[in-house]
């Protein structure tokens, strides 16, 4: 078993469980708010539920019909990284069975690289969300913010939830 630095375990014994909880509570919901406006972003936009034709005077002069704008907000990269993103914050949701694929991973891996896949696919995990965040900053687009945001967020969560989970497990 891996020992723990001191000042984690001083940060661990001298937080108290319910700001503990309370500060879990509120990563969770803040890095989901995000995500969830990254996530309507990339959705098409609906048509107006009731279109107005012009009328049909032969003096009235019209305007042609707008054409739909190129889609420029959907680019694949971002979407790949929103995807990897919105994963990464699923699996560090409080309560996410993530030991549940451990032995269907057991029966179908050779025993050397079991201990091995956990932590390659944390670290893929940790490094897209720093990916999405780099690419959020350094390309103008709609997804700017929300993606920079919630990547940000939740490489936060990615460091800081394992100890708060300690924290209110040290309480009782």
């Amino acid at each position: 078993m891996r020992a723990l630095a001191p000042e984690v375990t001083l940060f661990i014994f001298f937080i108290d469980h319910r700001l503990a909880f309370f500060a879990l509570a509120a990563l969770v919901v803040a890095a989901a708010i995000p995500l969830a406006f990254a996530w309507v972003r990339i959705l098409p936009e609906d048509r107006p539920p009731f279109e107005i034709e012009p009328p049909s005077y032969p003096a009235v002069e019209l305007e042609p019909p707008q054409e739909p704008a190129p889609d420029s907000k959907r680019s694949p990269i971002a979407i790949a990284l929103l995807v990897g993103v919105t994963i990464g914050y699923i699996l560090q949701f409080p309560g996410f069975p993530r030991d549940a694929a451990l032995p269907w991973l057991n029966s179908i891996l050779p025993r050397s690289a079991t201990a091995w896949v956990p932590i390659g696919a944390n670290a893929l995990l940790i490094v897209t969300a720093g990916c999405a965040a780099c690419y959020a900053i350094l390309n103008p687009g709609p997804l700017r913010l929300p993606l920079t945001t919630a990547a940000a967020l939740v490489l936060i969560l990615w460091f800081l939830a394992p100890l708060l989970r300690l924290a209110l497990l040290g309480a009782s």
